[in-house]
């Protein structure tokens, strides 16, 4: 400093170099300012539904005009109990759904008889869970024009025991009708309890319903001796929900669904 309390020329200067340095120092740490901006997130993963992975439609699949219709019946061990009819009677659930499942088939087949033009095939399945390996929804009498004759001795095999898989059954059902070739195609489940096995029917019924309209089945509940509240899910997810707390109500439900929904008389075409 000098004598008039001034800084010289030379301090001026070295303290200009000083902050240079210190500037290009902080660039230097900091890195270059596009680097942040380099940087790109992960694309976000789709989640799949498995559900509808099973259920996915063929887009080349094509159908003819007929029914085809898959009634799964509940063989879990609850369908052991007994129910009384309107008689006083006492049987036991499952000797009630089978009765309901031959007289289906009857009707069906009195159907198909009276509309030969037409290509009419029902399916019986049963599902419960047997363990060892056992499939959940069993094929009781393959999808294919009714038989009355045959179907008798099968669905007098049926047995109940075991858990309640509802939704899984009504996969293997949808499948299957799928491959029936056919236009029409509904899925009618009888059963006595809530879903405590595999898939939900509720999440099943959802993703049914948001096929396309040539894709999807229609799908129908009997809640037999339980609340139709237990199938809510069913019904907002654009099933038909109805109630039956014995034999009566079970034949005058099943009719009713045979006559207005399933085996409705179409319009001749002009």
């Amino acid at each position: 400093m000098n004598a008039s309390g001034r800084r010289g020329p030379l301090n001026g200067g070295l303290l200009l170099v000083f902050l240079i340095i210190m500037i290009s120092s902080s660039r230097q740490c900091n890195g270059p300012a596009t680097s942040t901006s380099s940087y790109n997130e992960p694309a976000p993963v789709p989640v799949r539904n498995p559900i509808g992975e099973a259920l996915r439609p063929d887009p080349a699949a094509e159908y003819r005009d007929g029914i085809a219709a898959a009634i799964l019946i509940d063989t879990s061990g609850s369908m052991r109990d007994r129910v009384k009819d309107t008689d006083g009677s006492s049987r036991p659930k499952i000797e009630i759904a089978q009765r309901a499942a031959l007289n289906l088939v009857r009707q069906f087949d009195s159907y198909a008889r009276e509309h030969s033009d037409q290509s009419i095939v029902v399916g019986i399945y049963e599902f419960s869970d047997r363990g060892r390996n056992t499939p959940l929804c069993r094929e009781i009498i393959k999808l294919a024009p009714p038989n009355p004759a045959s179907a008798e001795a099968a669905i007098k095999q049926m047995r109940a025991a075991g858990d309640t898989p509802i939704g899984d059954a009504m996969i293997v059902a949808k499948r299957d009708l799928d491959k029936s070739g056919l236009a029409k195609r509904h899925i009618l489940v009888v059963s006595d309890g809530e879903n405590n096995q595999g898939y939900s029917p509720g999440n099943v019924t959802q993703v049914i319903s948001a096929q396309s309209e040539k894709d999807r089945a229609s799908i129908y509940f009997v809640a037999f001796d339980i609340a139709a509240s237990t199938f809510n899910p069913v019904k907002d997810a654009g099933g038909v929900v109805l109630a039956a707390s014995n034999e009566t109500e079970l034949t005058g439900t099943l009719d009713y669904l045979l006559s207005g929904k399933i085996l409705v008389e179409q319009p001749i075409k002009k």
